[in-house]
């Protein structure tokens, strides 16, 4: 088998910083079979890498993040373990689900590179950051009718939130997409100074 490299991304809690990971580890016949290390490729062999990110459809470039230099040097290499490859990057994406197509240019690659098994992200930070916001309301409310309103609103947010990891986790994206788009205009309405 061919060197399949493997890649993944987390997001910050702020929601406008992600880091990357590169997961890629060593070739093990029996279990990592597209890993680093002979019969495939290694770290010493990459002339070319990034990470493109895209809309869950694959249509629209998003952000692309350039880790051609983030191999040397890491422990392990030139077949090295997974990694943190680049830290704190920029992200400015409301939430959603992305598409991550990981791409390795070596010497003796096909004409594409050697890319990521198909991959996609479900990132859900804005809207709870929303929900801990109304949480921490709650806390402090004294009224009793605000309170009503603010624990109601609490479970229609963590029953989208349920919903759509439910949805995204049996491939119904555009449920999910849905339901994020819902769970939105409850925030944005909540807090009218987008809190979350």
């Amino acid at each position: 088998m061919a060197l399949v490299p493997k890649i993944d991304i987390s997001i910050k809690n702020k929601c406008d910083k992600i880091d990357i990971y590169e997961e890629t580890s060593p070739y093990v016949a029996a279990t990592n079979s597209g890993g680093w290390g002979a019969p495939n490729e290694t770290t010493a062999d990459v002339t070319a890498s990034d990470l493109k990110i895209y809309d869950y459809l694959g249509t629209t470039l998003l952000a692309t993040f350039d880790l051609t230099t983030v191999y040397s040097g890491v422990a392990g290499a030139p077949t090295p373990g997974s990694f943190l490859a680049l830290a704190d990057q920029t992200w400015s994406q409301a939430d959603g689900i992305f598409r991550l197509i990981y791409s390795v240019i070596t010497p003796s690659s096909p004409a594409d590179g050697y890319t990521n098994a198909k991959q996609y992200k479900l990132f859900t930070c804005n809207l709870c950051n929303c929900i801990d916001n109304l949480k921490s309301k709650i806390v402090t409310e004294c009224d009793s009718k605000k309170l009503a309103s603010q624990k109601e609103t609490l479970d229609q947010l963590e029953i989208l939130l349920y919903g759509i990891k439910s949805a995204y986790s049996c491939g119904d994206f555009t449920t999910a997409i849905d339901l994020i788009a819902s769970a939105k205009t409850i925030c944005d309405n909540l807090c009218n100074s987008g809190c979350g």
